[in-house]
C-alpha cells in the first residue's frame, strides 16, 4: 500500500552570487531544508523512522550532504 507523501524543499541562497553580481558571494546554497508531510495511519515515531530510512538510503541526500567529485566537459559527439 503506497504511503501518501508530500515532500518540500527550501533553501537559503544569496542571489548576488547566483547572478554573478558579487564575486565575493558564494554561488551555491548556504543551507537546504527538506521536509515531508506523511498522511498515513502510522505513529509519529514510525513517520520519523521512515524519514531516517529514506535519508540513509537516498542517493540524492548522500550526494548533496557528502560532496562527491563532479566532472564537467563538452560532449563532442
Amino acid at each position: 500500500m503506497p504511503v501518501p507523501l508530500r515532500p518540500g524543499l527550501e533553501g537559503d541562497l544569496d542571489l548576488r552570487g547566483f547572478l554573478g553580481l558579487d564575486p565575493e558571494v558564494k554561488v551555491g546554497y548556504e543551507n537546504i531544508r527538506v521536509y515531508f508531510k506523511i498522511d498515513a495511519d502510522i505513529s509519529e515515531q514510525e513517520k520519523e523512522d521512515l524519514i531516517q530510512m529514506a535519508q540513509k538510503y537516498s542517493p540524492v541526500f548522500n550526494s548533496v550532504s557528502k560532496p562527491v567529485p563532479v566532472t564537467v566537459g563538452l560532449d563532442k559527439a
